[in-house]
């Protein structure tokens, strides 16, 4: 599954256990419910950084709390890939791997503060 899927799935999982309705959220967002059940199911080609802060936003939530989950989730797939891959490797790979996820978790931890930064920026947008 994509990232894209499984923010896709976040969204819904979160609209739904919020009790809304397509309607609802996209009443929010300021779409019709036409474009946001596109977004939903996959049809909208891609979700757009205003897009997830203006969906974040709608559920009472932060960017970053929108996405950690789907974050953890690619996370332990990439570690259960190079862990299966690694089996039976010799040691000089096994190294090379470990340096792979060292770069990937940088990268993680600084989109997860860029995303801090947007968030702090909109916070202090006046209403």
């Amino acid at each position: 599954m994509s990232r894209e899927d499984l923010i896709r799935k976040r969204i819904r999982s979160l609209r739904e256990a919020a009790g809304m309705s397509q309607a609802d959220l996209a009443f929010k967002l300021g779409i019709d419910e036409r474009s946001y059940a596109r977004l939903e199911r996959g049809e909208r080609k891609q979700l757009d950084l205003h897009l997830l802060i203006a969906v974040a936003s709608a559920m009472d939530m932060d960017l970053l709390n929108l996405l950690a989950p789907v974050l953890q989730t690619q996370q332990q797939s990439l570690e259960k890939r190079i862990t299966s891959e690694e089996r039976g490797k010799d040691q000089p790979q096994k190294n090379h791997y470990e340096y792979i996820i060292a770069q990937l978790m940088d990268i993680i931890e600084s989109q997860k503060r860029i995303i801090e930064e947007k968030n702090e920026t909109l916070r202090k947008v006046p209403a």
